[in-house]
């Protein structure tokens, strides 16, 4: 029993005319037949009446053709809908972040901006989301096995203190200089992993004195001299705080990468490579501020 013999029988059933229904269907008679009783004999009833002159749905026929009606009906809406769904799925692009980060809301309206169409999602990873294991782009602080990666960022990440501080006064800052200072750090995060990996292969331990995942109120802090910090020279966007200084570290200077990675089936995606290119052109232009 397949869905064009179906079809088939509920317009034969409607017409009651097997000439009649084959001009509609632009088939020939014989092979419309041959279709209705191909289904008669897959169902093991007979749906028609038939006389030399007439062909008539029997009771066993109209019972059938009523739930057949209704339950392919039902077959075209889900058609229907997967195909919109479909249409939806080609527009969005879903994009996968380690950890919030204030880049995040100016990325989105560039590639608004540039690809006004997109319909752009979010998912967290580490997250529990249905959207985990589907997504356009990832950003990540490291190249992910199996993917495209593309380099956006490769930034310093510097030592903030108040103007206020004896070391406002130093471009460059050692470690030594940092012991017995209060530090003020983020919530745990790909950055924060970078910073403490970076003092613990220096043998200097980290003991923040406060965290916060508010960057607002880390600058707050750190002008009013409650501690140090340590903010990406780009990444972070921070507003003009007259009261913070910031300065490099030595010898070795800080620094951490950020990488546009994606699947390489996915650049057959419809408004992929636009976003790509979205996403691409803002960091040439963060690179250039």
């Amino acid at each position: 029993m397949r869905l064009l013999q179906l079809h088939y029988f509920i317009e034969v059933a409607e017409t009651q005319n097997i000439s009649q229904t084959a001009k509609k269907l632009h088939i020939s008679q014989p092979a419309l037949s041959r279709s209705i009783k191909e289904l008669e004999q897959d169902l093991g009833i007979e749906l028609f009446s038939r006389n030399k002159h007439s062909l008539d749905l029997n009771p066993q026929g109209k019972s059938f053709h009523h739930n057949i009606r209704q339950a392919l009906e039902l077959i075209d809406d889900a058609v229907v809908i997967a195909q919109r769904l479909n249409d939806l799925k080609a527009h969005s692009i879903i994009l996968r972040v380690q950890r919030t980060s204030p880049l995040i809301p100016e990325i989105i309206h560039h590639i608004k901006k540039i690809v006004p169409e997109v319909d752009i999602q979010l998912a967290q990873h580490g997250l529990e989301s249905d959207w985990l294991d589907r997504y356009d782009f990832e950003f990540s602080t490291y190249p992910i096995k199996g993917n495209e990666n593309i380099l956006l960022l490769d930034e310093e990440i510097l030592i903030a203190t108040s103007t206020n501080s004896e070391l406002a006064s130093f471009n460059t800052v050692n470690l030594n200089q940092l012991k017995n200072r209060k530090i003020i750090m983020t919530n745990p995060s790909p950055l924060r992993g970078i910073i403490e990996n970076y003092f613990r292969e220096s043998k200097f331990a980290i003991k923040p004195e406060f965290v916060t995942s508010d960057l607002n109120t880390l600058f707050g802090l750190i002008s009013e001299n409650i501690g140090i910090g340590f903010i990406p020279e780009k990444s972070w966007n921070m507003p003009v705080k007259p009261k913070i200084h910031l300065a490099h570290f030595e010898p070795d200077i800080l620094k951490r990468k950020l990488y546009l990675s994606y699947l390489p089936s996915l650049e057959e995606r419809k408004y992929h490579v636009n976003v790509k290119n979205a996403i691409l052109k803002y960091f040439e232009e963060l690179g250039k501020s």
